[in-house]
């Protein structure tokens, strides 16, 4: 029996969720890994750099692959080398160890199980009119994955070591996010349409060369300066004179003001035009980048500037998913994403 929609919807958000733990959680291990290796933090964030570009080169491989045989596939293979990648971070000895582990495993793992595809997933079991809204209601995900496993990894770390917090997650990506997957990772019914015909790469030119395409590009490319303050915010944190634990409830706070970021914009995006909430968007998180630079008496205030700052960072993410969804056809989403 075919999952509802609704069933589909609610396991994506708990996969993701999970998932986004390759990417919500690397600032939070980034001062535990230099202590113990002694390293500077722009070598501890290396494997981070690598995970990005891995995350890219995931992109572009399990998209073509979701586009010829199925999001299921690749979504649980996805789910199973993240799994794996923790589980080599946590018994990781050197930096090579590390980049092979977090940088390439995580990180080709997020352009398989990540939020792109899942978004992608989602959007084909909503027309127009709720389509703004679910799409939005996923992109919650990774935030309330900031939200609630910073105090678990802070806790684990705390009373074990960082290695501990990566086998735990890697435990929960196994146990937990791939029965999940299983059920949800689903495409609409029939599932086969045009899987017998594999279109070549250069079929989805076209849609690269509309000037919408490429707009929409700059404009996401411009929005990667987010994931560096999301990966830095531990070490921002202490850098304004507060400690590491204010560090975490940063990375909290960020993950509360993102879920209802992604769930306002995509609702504004569905009554009163994408292109305009989307420009809404960037201006908000310009103006809470400038008041992020300053400097702050209390902690309070400087939770304020991460939520107008970093907050709605899922909120544009959720408006530029649809806008894409919107222009590129139905058997080449995925591959024009990557």
């Amino acid at each position: 029996m075919h999952p509802s929609r609704t069933t589909i919807l609610l396991a994506c958000i708990a996969v993701v969720t999970m998932t986004s733990i390759g990417m919500s959680t690397f600032s939070l291990f980034l001062a535990p890994i230099q202590t113990e290796f002694g390293w500077s933090r722009s070598m501890a964030t290396v494997p981070y750099m690598v995970a990005m570009i891995g995350w890219a080169v995931g992109a572009v491989l399990f998209g073509k692959l979701a586009d010829d045989f199925g999001v299921r596939g690749v979504m649980l293979g996805g789910i199973v080398l993240m799994a794996l990648g923790f589980l080599g971070m946590g018994l990781s000895q050197n930096l090579w160890q590390l980049l092979l582990s977090y940088g390439v495993m995580v990180g080709l793992a997020m352009g398989a199980c990540g939020l792109a595809i899942v978004s992608l997933l989602v959007s084909k079991h909503f027309e127009a009119e709720d389509r703004g809204l679910a799409v939005s209601i996923i992109q919650t995900a990774p935030p309330l994955s900031a939200l609630m496993f910073p105090p678990l990894i802070f806790f684990l770390m705390h009373r074990y070591d960082w290695r501990m917090a990566a086998l735990a997650g890697g435990a929960l990506l196994a146990c937990v996010a791939l029965p999940l997957a299983w059920i949800g990772a689903r495409d609409p019914a029939p599932a086969g349409t045009h899987r017998d015909v594999r279109v070549r790469w250069t079929a989805c030119l076209p849609y690269l060369s509309d000037r919408r395409m490429m707009v929409l590009f700059a404009a996401r490319f411009s929005c990667g300066v987010a994931f560096f303050q999301i990966a830095h915010l531990v070490a921002l944190t202490m850098s304004k004179g507060f400690d590491v634990a204010a560090g975490a409830k940063a990375v909290s706070v960020f993950g509360g003001a993102a879920i209802a970021s992604a769930l306002l914009f995509g609702w504004l995006s569905d009554r009163h035009g994408r292109a305009r909430m989307l420009g809404l968007s960037y201006f908000v998180r310009g103006i809470g980048t400038l008041f992020l630079a300053l400097n702050f008496s209390n902690e309070l205030w400087f939770y304020v500037a991460v939520a107008v700052a970093i907050g709605p960072t899922f909120g544009t993410v959720a408006i530029q998913n649809v806008m894409f969804y919107e222009i590129v056809g139905r058997d080449w989403r995925a591959s024009c994403w990557a």
